[in-house]
């Protein structure tokens, strides 16, 4: 816009240029002309006589007012036009800039959002990391009672097949049905890990959303049954 702009003033500078120039040559050459036609036609020299000054004189202004007011008229429509074409030339300029201005704004409107997406992108990487640090430590909880009862369960069995007193059924059943809920536990939890993994969330609400319902299905799986149960 800026080389557009130079090349413009440059130009109507020429323009201008050329204008004057004629318009300085169409006097002189006038002058000329009509100081050559009063002698030959007058026979008219250098003279000391007022009167032929005068006469001169009369000759000079009635030959050059009508040329000098045409000129003049040609001058102020050679300003007119050049004033249209600055103008034009201005609307053309503020069109452009405006334009500029515009796609300047959008792309800091479109670096805005995309900060915005990046900051929420990563709010949700953390959530996503924290939840399942959480749900490692869970597991973790969840094997390691897993593996105590399992040993002592393997020793309430040995204990009965050796014949020894001290082992009851019951408790062999209870401890039995304890490591199920365990497995059961387990398994959720590995499914959790999974889909908090592998998921695409929008915000970081959802993703807790997901996060402590899938939790309370693990912990508290009768609540679960009886809100179903109340629904139907």
């Amino acid at each position: 816009m800026t080389e557009n702009t130079c090349e413009s003033a440059q130009q109507k500078t020429k323009s201008i240029d050329w204008f004057s120039t004629l318009l300085i040559f169409v006097v002189v050459v006038s002058v000329i002309v009509a100081v050559a036609f009063y002698r030959v036609s007058f026979d008219a020299g250098l003279s000391q006589a007022p009167d032929r000054w005068s006469a001169f004189g009369s000759y000079i202004g009635g030959v050059f007012g009508p040329l000098i007011s045409f000129l003049t008229l040609l001058a102020i429509l050679k300003t007119i036009g050049l004033q249209k074409e600055l103008l034009n030339t201005q609307r053309t300029e503020f069109e452009a800039m405006q334009a500029l201005q515009v796609k300047a704004i959008e792309a800091q409107l479109s670096q805005i959002r995309s900060s915005e997406a990046e900051v929420a992108r990563r709010l949700i990487e953390e959530s996503r990391i924290n939840s399942l640090q959480a749900l490692d430590k869970y597991m973790h909880g969840v094997r390691s009672e897993y593996s105590y009862k399992k040993n002592n369960l393997d020793s309430m069995y040995k204990m009965a097949m050796e014949g020894k007193s001290g082992v009851s059924a019951d408790n062999m059943a209870r401890m039995a049905e304890k490591l199920k809920e365990y497995e059961s536990k387990l398994a959720s939890m590995t499914v959790l890990y999974g889909e908090i993994c592998f998921e695409e969330f929008e915000n970081v609400v959802s993703l807790r959303k997901v996060f402590q319902e899938g939790l309370s299905k693990i912990w508290h799986p009768s609540e679960k049954k009886a809100e179903k149960s109340d629904a139907q």
